[in-house]
């Protein structure tokens, strides 16, 4: 039984030199497994929410509980999106990673068509790095020594390389990563209770004053500083209070972009 394969471009809105990733994917695929395509392929790890925006509609995963979006499970590729579509994808509320999603050809095949990324440039931005602002914030401290955030963002980073993409000659499939990320996402554990000793919020016993300036700082301090908490919040409490408060000495007074993981509604496009 034949198919239809379309392929699409996706790429990251307000980035320069651009990050993008060429995908084909089944017509008869739905919005969902077309998500879970662009995280594979990007590289992002489904940590927030999203939605697409097409036309005048939005769609998004029902678990968002908003009665204006629609059920992106009920809609296929082909209903939607027609040759020469596009629309937009948005991830990520809090940071605004938003996508230009264009079908670039629409071609009929002999066989069940698999999703696969056939082309792309440059590394998916790190997550929670505080969207388009915050990475071009990051990328000018990692290629500056001198900047005085190079070693915060240097250590954070760890070994990102902005340019890195690697993909093999007969392109990646994506079925694998797109099927791992959705059963992730199907056993996205509950919040423990607190009598849970082995599982409770490692960050259960830090001072509330202590917390509302960490969510003050920018977003790589404020990871950083995450990282040093729950890493060693059970061997010398005090010993880790007192090497965050040096780190809170240390906050900026410019103003920064959001981060973190979001639960907010999605802002409306027009």
């Amino acid at each position: 039984m034949g198919d239809t394969a379309f392929a699409i471009d996706v790429r990251i809105r307000e980035i320069e030199p651009p990050i993008w990733r060429s995908i084909e994917l089944s017509g008869t695929s739905t919005l969902e497994d077309l998500h879970y395509a662009i995280q594979a392929a990007m590289g992002w790890t489904n940590s927030h929410l999203h939605q697409f925006v097409i036309g005048s509609k939005q769609y998004g995963a029902p678990e968002m509980d908003d009665a204006g979006l629609l059920d992106e499970r009920r809609f296929r590729v082909q209903d939607v999106l027609g040759p020469r579509a596009s629309c937009v994808y948005e991830y990520d509320f809090g940071d605004g990673w938003e996508h230009d999603v264009s079908v670039t050809s629409v071609t009929p095949a002999d066989r069940r068509v698999q999703p696969r990324c056939t082309a792309g440039e440059r590394a998916c931005p790190p997550e929670d790095c505080g969207g388009p602002g915050g990475y071009a914030v990051m990328l000018a401290a990692l290629a500056d020594p001198s900047h005085e955030e190079h070693g915060m963002y240097a250590g954070w980073a760890g070994d990102f390389r902005p340019e890195r993409f690697d993909l093999p000659k007969k392109g990646r499939g994506l079925r694998e990563d797109m099927a791992d990320l959705k059963a992730l996402a199907a056993d996205d554990s509950p919040i423990p209770d607190d009598d849970d000793d082995e599982r409770a919020d490692p960050l259960a016993d830090v001072p509330p004053a202590l917390i509302e300036l960490a969510l003050g700082l920018p977003p790589m301090k404020r990871a950083a500083l995450a990282a040093l908490l729950t890493g060693s919040l059970a061997t010398d409490l005090m010993e880790t209070l007192e090497a965050a408060n040096k780190l809170l000495a240390t906050r900026t007074k410019r103003e920064r972009p959001k981060s973190g993981r979001s639960h907010r509604r999605p802002r409306k496009h027009r």
